[in-house]
């Protein structure tokens, strides 16, 4: 391993090492390999991540199917290829019902189901809304009955109209200014 490599950043450590290799490389084999050259523990998640986040999102390299990457320069046909490209027709499962043996049921069992468990639902939920009344109607209680200190901030000398002290004719004239500005727009 070249010592030049502890000093460069990651990604350019993955290019690298994709160059050297002559060839496209596993991703977990590229990351192992940086992760040695750098000495970092498997446990540094949040370096890790972003060294794949870096690899995936660079425009230095490009997915050749089966969990390889190689430099793009190498593999200019690829370049507009998604992860979907590389899927075969025998990796795709296909949905596969389950068959249901019905004839183990009858009509008038799945009907006493649905009406048993309608009941308990029912039931279940009776029970439900009285408890929350019950906590609903002492929590209110516990306000009714709180002393509270209620102190007037209105001024109780009875005059609530408030004066202003104006001129009518100031006022005027200047409704009158504003009346020609917007006229002569």
């Amino acid at each position: 391993m070249n010592d030049n490599y502890k000093t460069m950043a990651m990604i350019d450590v993955a290019e690298q090492l994709i160059r050297d290799h002559k060839g496209p490389m596993a991703i977990q084999e590229l990351v192992k390999q940086i992760r040695e050259i750098k000495e970092m523990s498997a446990d540094d998640i949040d370096r890790l991540t972003q060294l794949y986040m870096d690899i995936t999102t660079s425009a230095k390299f490009v997915y050749c199917g089966e969990d390889k990457w190689d430099l793009k320069e190498r593999n200019l046909e690829l370049w507009d290829k998604d992860g979907y490209a590389f899927v075969t027709m025998d990796e795709v499962e296909e949905d596969e019902e389950e068959d249901l043996d019905f004839t183990e049921f009858t009509l008038e069992e799945v009907e006493e189901e649905k009406a048993k468990t309608a009941d308990d639902e029912e039931e279940d939920e009776e029970e439900v809304k009285d408890k929350e009344e019950v906590e609903e109607l002492k929590e209110e209680k516990k306000y009714i009955e709180a002393p509270l200190p209620i102190k007037s901030t209105d001024d109780d000398n009875g005059d609530d109209e408030v004066e202003f002290d104006y001129d009518e004719d100031d006022y005027n004239e200047i409704m009158d200014d504003y009346e020609d500005m917007y006229d002569e727009e």
